[in-house]
């Protein structure tokens, strides 16, 4: 049985919830085919550290974190749609998964982070791009208009990160707009800093958001609540 809170976004009369639990296992609540949409920054498998190396280390980021797709493909509606950031290093790991769980995929996202990051700055060209797979389920059509490939959305400054991979809530907000319509329900299974969450009910859809991470559960929660309210734009929130 779901619990309460997935009951009630499920039912409608709770926008969004932010779950701490295992995806794997605590997914299972969301019943075959309830979801609209599956929009999910998962840990890239990289070991990342930002902030030179000074924040902690996330979980499940030993290797590539794809085995919640045929959970995605599951809870999705013939005619949804998959969003699944990756980084160049290992699209290869996520593709092949994505397309054995199900999904057919129709795109590379680039996400154009406005400047460069740092890297290895004498022998690397400065990265200031992120990927995205963009799949599907069935057949889907777009709820507006066509949109376009390269999302150009200024990363979240990092005094102002709750997380270390937060995504800017304009990019989540467009990803949103491109693939639902509103009172349509989002999932993300690793949620993080509730950026999709936020975004969601920002924009007057429904959203569950799960994450292992207690410390980033709670500070999901807490932008959930406060944050909501907002518009999804950088001049309000991130």
């Amino acid at each position: 049985m779901p619990s309460s809170e997935i009951s009630d976004v499920l039912a409608g009369r709770r926008r969004g919830a932010i779950m701490q639990g295992d995806c794997l296992v605590d997914g299972r609540q969301i019943p075959d085919g309830t979801v609209d949409a599956v929009i999910v920054d998962p840990p890239f498998g990289i070991r990342y550290r930002g902030q030179n190396n000074r924040q902690r280390a996330l979980l499940n980021d030993e290797q590539p974190f794809v085995w919640f797709l045929p959970e995605a493909y599951r809870v999705l509606r013939p005619g949804g749609s998959l969003i699944c950031f990756c980084q160049w290093r290992v699209m290869e790991d996520f593709r092949r998964p994505i397309q054995l769980a199900g999904f057919r995929i129709m795109n590379c996202l680039i996400w154009d982070k406005g400047h460069g990051g740092m890297g290895h700055t004498g022998c690397q060209f400065a990265p200031r791009h992120e990927v995205a797979w963009f799949a599907i389920k069935g057949r889907f059509r777009f709820p507006g208009r066509r949109p376009a490939d390269v999302l150009p959305h200024r990363i979240v400054p990092p005094k102002r990160r709750i997380h270390s991979t937060q995504k800017p809530l304009s990019l989540m907000t467009d990803l949103i707009d491109s693939v639902t319509k509103p009172d349509e329900l989002i999932y993300d299974p690793c949620c993080g800093s509730g950026s999709t969450v936020v975004a969601a009910v920002a924009t007057g859809r429904r959203a569950i958001g799960m994450d292992l991470d207690a410390e980033h559960v709670a500070a999901a929660r807490h932008r959930l609540k406060h944050e909501a309210a907002n518009k999804a734009s950088d001049q309000s929130v991130e």
